[in-house]
This record gives structure tokens, sequence and C-alpha cells, in this order.
């Protein structure tokens, strides 16, 4: 009979997901995730596989509890400008280091950053998020355009895609920056597309 596991998995996965967040894929050794999850060596290999596996893991984490926290936002009823306004506030409290963990920025756009260049698993894994996000927005632009409250030259596609980009670009630039009003500004501008 096989002897069951000594820690909880979810919070092991979620302590490894906040180290590889801070500190970057490379920066974090086996011996910082043993550590700060605190559980053995051993029981980390056998679980999740390698750091990598762990790795990989924890980015698929973070994609669903984004998909459901906040890619949830935009598929609530109500109006399209509230709903993307809503988001942005969101992202930018994220991104502000507001939320409980203090952690600074995205994980999956600090992993993008760091890794999506030189890694094809990585690269796919974000597409597949980004994709995701494109397909929620293009959603609620074209429902926007269908009320009337869509005032751009650009396509819905393009559109979508520049809402990427900004969450990104949010995310990227709090990294520099503790000006709220800056980040917030730049919302403004993403959300003048729709009047």
């Amino acid at each position: 009979m096989a002897r069951p596991r000594e820690f909880d998995q979810n919070e092991a996965l979620e302590k490894a997901m906040e180290l590889f967040w801070a500190k970057g894929y490379e920066r974090t050794s086996i011996a910082d995730l043993v550590s700060h999850t605190n559980v053995h060596r051993g029981s980390l290999y056998d679980t999740f596989g390698d750091k990598y596996q762990l790795f990989t893991a924890c980015l698929d984490r973070f994609q669903r509890n984004s998909h459901d926290s906040v890619l949830g936002i935009l598929s609530g009823p109500g109006d399209p400008k509230n709903l993307l306004r809503a988001f942005f506030e969101k992202m930018i409290d994220r991104a502000m280091n507001e939320d409980e963990r203090g952690l600074k920025g995205c994980f999956l756009t600090n992993s993008a950053m760091d890794m999506a260049a030189f890694d094809a698993n990585i690269a796919s894994r974000i597409e597949a998020f980004n994709l995701e996000m494109e397909s929620t927005f293009h959603r609620l632009l074209q429902q926007a355009q269908q009320n009337g409250n869509l005032s751009s030259k650009h396509t819905v596609p393009e559109l979508a895609r520049f809402l990427v980009n900004t969450r990104y670009g949010l995310y990227a630039m709090a990294k520099t920056t503790n000006d709220r009003e800056m980040l917030q500004g730049v919302c403004k501008v993403a959300l003048s597309i729709l009047d």
C-alpha cells in the first residue's frame, strides 16, 4: 500500500508559485523551494517531478486562478465599458502589489519576459492564455459594437489584441513605478475606445 503524502499539494504548489513569481525560474533553486514550501526534496520530486515540471504546474495553476478571478470579471453581466474598467482596476491593484500576497507584477507576464523567448513550451502555454484573454475581450467588444458603444476605426480583433497588450504593459510598467495615476492614465486611454 502506498504511503500517504504528508503535505498539502495545493498549498505546496501555491508556495512554489509565490517563490517563482518573486525570484523567477533561474534564480529559484531546489533548496529555495524545499525551504519555502517546507516539503522535502524527495517529496517534491515524487509529487511534481523536477524543478521545470513544478514550474509549469505553477504556471498552469496561475492560469486557472486568473481565469476564475480576473477573466470572470469580463464575463459578468453589465455594460462592457464598466466591465473593462473593473478589469483594469483589478489589474492595477495586482500590478501595484496591493493584494494579500505582496507580489509585484504578474507571474505570467514575468514568465513571458524571462522565459518565453527561449522556451517553446512556456511560450505556447502563455500564448494559449493570451488567446483566451483575446477571445474574452473580443466577445466584450462585439457586445459593445452591437450596442453602438464602440467608436474606433480599428477592427474588433485589433482592439482585442490591443487590450491584451495593454494588460501586459501595465504589469511591465508596474515593475518600475509606484505611480498608480500613471497606470490609470494608460487604462483611461485604453477605455477611450468605448465611448
